[in-house]
């Protein structure tokens, strides 16, 4: 019979593995920054019910805000839309997009390509929600496991957070970042 520490270890490995595919792990949510403990590195965050959620600062967190990425302009009151790894004991968030400015009919969308059309220079995406959306690309920038690429270099499949643009009832894509795991970019 197995004692209770080795159970609890097996448990513990478990988490683990399952923990690292992050990618794989994330979602979206949606709201507005309550607080943020820059000395914690987390922030709270209130969402349309005014439930807060707490989220820790990922190891390559990034703050959009109006098109800029960087690591540290998060501000109380910011509505944000933040993809985040909800994890066994945290939420961790990963990218925030602060919606004001270029950013403000924006939105995340996580899930993975199906397709690309090079004639009508068009992107078709599975949602989280196994719901197929098509985007026009315009001019977005395309990121594969954080470097920017041409979009021929992202494969049917891949996990991908989008930034999607919505003016007067029409979807434009902003941004296509895909992850793929290093043994399989080659």
């Amino acid at each position: 019979m197995m004692s209770f520490t080795k159970q609890l270890g097996a448990a513990f490995a478990i988490a683990v593995v399952v923990s690292g595919s992050a990618v794989a792990a994330d979602t979206i949510a949606v709201g507005k920054v309550k607080s943020i403990d820059a000395e914690a590195k987390s922030f709270v965050m209130t969402d349309s019910a005014d439930k807060e959620f707490t989220f820790k600062f990922g190891d390559h967190f990034v703050v959009n805000r109006a098109g800029k990425e960087g690591k540290g302009d998060l501000k109380v009151g910011d509505a944000i839309n933040v993809s985040y790894d909800k994890g066994i004991v945290n939420r961790t968030a990963n990218y925030v997009l602060v919606q004001d400015g270029d950013n403000k009919n924006c939105e995340l969308i996580r899930g993975a390509v199906k397709g690309y059309d090079a004639d009508r220079k068009e992107l078709t995406f599975t949602h989280e929600s196994k719901k197929d959306a098509t985007y026009p690309m315009g001019d977005a920038v395309v990121r594969l496991n954080r470097e920017e690429v041409k979009i021929e270099s992202v494969k049917i499949g891949d996990n991908a957070l989008l930034i999607v643009q919505s003016i007067d009832g029409k979807a434009t894509l902003k941004s296509l970042m895909a992850e793929r795991a290093a043994a399989a970019t080659e």
